[in-house]
């Protein structure tokens, strides 16, 4: 393997991880949406993750808005939400975000992961792609946790082993 598939080893393992965060937000049971565990409100926790990934892989020219602004929903988890979301809600803004990193991937190159973020230069494009894959990794594992201790079936791993 050459160093030129970096940028799609590095995409496919982001699309793999947004997968499961995808499986959570559609798999979690309807009485514990709402229901604050583990600290958090469980679609609060996933809010906020799909926040981190629209805000890190805006485009150069995409200034960020926080989603639900007409909501207090508090996506940085520095409050309880006021408001609810419903999963509905929530599967519309994943699909909103889906498109946002499907441009920040699209039309790029190995070089490009090592030029610096247009929304923090001081990190590489690359920091960006594995922050991310960590960050969704983190609320998946605390979610799945949620549901294991509520009894319920955690999301499975998915793993790539390539053609």
């Amino acid at each position: 393997m050459g160093c030129t598939e970096l940028l799609e080893i590095s995409r496919r393992q982001f699309n793999l991880s947004f997968s499961m965060l995808e499986r959570i937000i559609y798999q979690c049971p309807a009485d514990l949406w709402n229901e604050k565990n583990g600290g958090f409100v469980f679609w609060q926790q996933l809010l906020h993750t799909l926040t981190a990934v629209d805000f890190w892989m805006r485009k150069a020219s995409g200034k960020f808005t926080e989603p639900f602004a007409n909501k207090r929903v508090y996506p940085e988890l520095d409050k309880d939400p006021e408001d609810n979301l419903s999963r509905e809600q929530l599967i519309g803004y994943m699909n909103k975000v889906k498109e946002v990193y499907e441009v920040f991937f699209e039309n790029k190159d190995d070089e490009w992961l090592c030029n610096n973020s247009v929304v923090h230069d001081k990190i590489k494009n690359i920091d960006i792609i594995f922050m991310q894959i960590r960050h969704i990794q983190y609320h998946v594992g605390h979610c799945n946790s949620i549901l294991r201790d509520k009894g319920r079936e955690a999301v499975e791993w998915i793993d790539y082993f390539g053609e």
